[in-house]
């Protein structure tokens, strides 16, 4: 390792450098179809390590930003997989990975892993994707009447200009 430091953050270049390089390598992978759990666990790992060192500087809105977007677009990618994938799992292996992938529907007041893990059957990912469904589609989303009872209200407090901002 070379002893080149950044000097706002005091962290090594070359380890920002291959944290960098380890998620451009897996979400490149995610790109090209290789949707595994280890390419999904790795590139996660690696968004939230690189994250992790940059916040250390003042994150730009434009830094935020595209790490925001490549969170939802793992995000998305473990959906997919988790909708193919999840039947083979037990109950262990179903709590972890929700715990990894969800988190974002998690993060929301109101939605616990067994909720998280309805709406990642149904193919609701992310609050983005939750946010900007119809009220009536939330309705008549397939889930148990309590559930429905809590995601209807929570559904509604998002506002006008968050629902168009959520689809744009």
């Amino acid at each position: 390792m070379t002893a080149e430091q950044s000097q706002a953050t005091g962290l090594p270049v070359e380890q920002l450098r291959d944290t960098i390089n380890t998620l451009m390598h897996t979400v490149t992978a995610l790109l090209e179809g290789e949707l595994t759990l280890d390419v999904l666990e790795t590139a996660l790992n690696s968004h939230d390590e690189l994250r992790g060192q940059l916040t250390a500087l003042s994150l730009d809105t434009s830094t935020l930003a595209a790490l925001q977007r490549i969170e939802q677009f793992i995000t998305l990618q473990a959906g997919h997989y988790y909708q193919t994938a999840s039947a083979d799992f037990d109950e262990q292996q179903n709590s972890r990975f929700l715990t990894l992938f969800a988190r974002q529907l998690l993060a929301l007041d109101g939605i616990g892993p067994a909720t998280a893990r309805q709406l990642f059957q149904l193919g609701v990912f992310t609050p983005k994707h939750f946010f900007a469904l119809p009220p009536k589609e939330v309705a008549q989303l397939d889930l148990p009447a309590a559930t429905l009872a809590r995601l209807i209200p929570l559904h509604a407090q998002a506002t006008p200009l968050e629902r168009f901002s959520e689809t744009s």
